[in-house]
């Protein structure tokens, strides 16, 4: 069995270490305009958006670990598209 204090550790390195991420990403876009800079961000947010989800979806939700995992899956496979969307289109 999984130790769930673990697991709610594991989300919030997620939420802080990714917020800094998104923080220098988003400064990078507003300093060079740059869509590949603005669309890492967003990806890298919508990775963050999905850990907090799943948190606030297993611990004020329904207490479901497998719905709170699949929402938090879905959404990172987006986010990572979005960042090898990004990477794909910056100009080299």
């Amino acid at each position: 069995m999984v130790n769930l204090a673990y697991l709610d550790v594991a989300q919030a390195l997620i939420l802080i270490f990714g917020g800094v991420v998104v923080y220098f990403a988003g400064r990078a876009y507003f300093k060079t305009k740059s869509q590949a800079m603005f669309l890492l961000a967003f990806g890298f947010a919508f990775v963050i958006a999905g850990a907090l989800a799943a948190g606030i979806l297993y611990n004020l939700g329904s207490g479901d670990l497998s719905a709170a995992v699949t929402v938090q899956a879905y959404s990172q496979a987006i986010g990572f598209f979005v960042i090898v969307y990004s990477l794909a289109r910056a100009k080299g």
